[in-house]
């Protein structure tokens, strides 16, 4: 039997076969061009974090430290508020899009 040895992308962390430097999903990707679309990606990936965050939260010991919680807690508040600033921004951002391009 024939093994494949395999190397990663360049751009992320997906393996690919020897001779390929980039996975398909990158050789074919296109960035987001504007400036509210690029902050519309930071805001999902925030919301993405966010709930990678809550289920850290929910798996918690009951007996964990009760401050190290409040500052995860408070830190999953600081980063809804992030997601909804950078939202207002693009919104104005997008309404007056001819100022942004």
């Amino acid at each position: 039997m024939m093994t494949t040895h395999t190397t990663g992308c360049k751009h992320c962390t997906v393996p690919t076969p020897t001779g390929q430097d980039v996975c398909t999903f990158c050789a074919s990707y296109t960035p987001p061009e504007t400036p509210a679309q690029r902050l519309d990606v930071a805001v999902n990936r925030i919301d993405l974090l966010r709930r990678d965050i809550n289920g850290v939260v929910q798996d918690l010991p009951a007996d964990a430290p009760l401050f190290a919680v409040a500052d995860v807690v408070t830190a999953l508040g600081h980063l809804r508020q992030s997601a909804v600033l950078l939202d207002r921004a693009n919104d104005v951002l997008e309404a007056d899009a001819k100022a942004v391009r």
